[in-house]
């Protein structure tokens, strides 16, 4: 996980926005001040919050209900080829 990414998950943990869709980190701004020697770096951080969390939950369970089937059915078909192989090599 990269610098940036880690930076995002912490200011969703320490904000805790409940339900948040999407969340991103840029940096808006750089200089040095010459006055107090220091860097100074202007961050934006955005926030999407879901309105309806009950459906996203819904959606999200579909989704990995849906790949555990894909998962199932690309695991049976190289199964299936292994058997198939060493049936025919015999």
């Amino acid at each position: 996980m990269n610098k940036w990414k880690q930076l995002q998950t912490l200011l969703d943990k320490t904000y805790g926005f409940d339900h948040i869709k999407k969340s991103s980190v840029k940096k808006v701004k750089e200089f040095y001040d010459e006055k107090s020697d220091e860097y100074v770096f202007h961050i934006e951080y955005r926030v999407v919050r879901d309105m309806n969390p009950e459906e996203t939950e819904r959606q999200e369970k579909e989704q990995r209900y849906a790949q555990k089937i894909e998962t199932r059915r690309l695991l049976q078909d190289i199964n299936a080829r292994v058997v198939y192989e060493q049936n025919g090599t015999e």
